[in-house]
């Protein structure tokens, strides 16, 4: 059959769309020796729960903990909670030809009216630039480093790495993986694997 189930809901968002040709470039630069453990966790997870396997990227990653990132800083600004806020990540895991490197982060309500327009009004350009460098540079510190940050896997079933409480795990409502396959080092860098974070040049500016 040529459709899907589907619901309609009222609400607001912000779509954020990476650029292919850096994260690709940012990809071949990324020590990913934690990416293996972390797949090994994840997967041995979902075998327990009788799930199929899935293969997780850097790609993924990076984009998970971005999404995270900004949801946490995101509540300071709009007016909702963190509960409120939720993610739709859109990325490839199967298909190389079908290129997808973005994510949703939105709100909705169940009646007509929708919602605030808090979200939308952070998505314009002057207000975004402070809140993407705000989150990204807060991603620099965690309250349990140097711990957290050298950690290879925490978490549920030991499928985060560099990513706990304190710094990146947003409500449980909010994300589509359960705060799973979330990786801060994908964002800030990490010297001491000599591992290049994509948003490094952003905080070295």
């Amino acid at each position: 059959r040529k459709w899907l189930p589907a619901t309609v809901v009222n609400g607001e968002g912000i779509f954020f769309e990476f650029n292919a040709e850096k994260i690709t470039k940012w990809d071949e630069s990324f020590n990913d020796q934690k990416l293996d453990i972390l797949n090994k966790n994840y997967n041995k997870f979902r075998k327990q729960r009788k799930l199929h396997e899935r293969q997780i990227n850097s790609k993924f990653l990076l984009i998970h903990t971005f999404s995270h990132l900004l949801m946490n800083r995101l509540c300071f600004n709009c007016g909702y909670s963190s509960a409120a806020l939720r993610e739709r990540i859109y990325c490839n895991l199967y298909d190389d030809k079908n290129e997808m490197e973005g994510v949703l982060i939105y709100t909705s309500a169940g009646d007509a009216e929708g919602t605030l327009g808090g979200l939308v009004r952070e998505g314009e350009p002057q207000n975004l630039r402070k809140i993407v460098y705000e989150a990204v540079s807060k991603a620099l510190n965690c309250s349990y480093d140097p711990i957290c940050i050298q950690t290879k896997s925490q978490g549920l079933g030991g499928t985060n790495s560099s990513s706990c409480h304190a710094c990146t795990f947003v409500s449980e409502t909010s994300c589509e993986e359960n705060n799973q396959l979330l990786d801060r080092t994908t964002i800030i860098g990490d010297n001491k694997n000599k591992s290049s974070g994509f948003f490094s040049n952003l905080l070295d500016d």
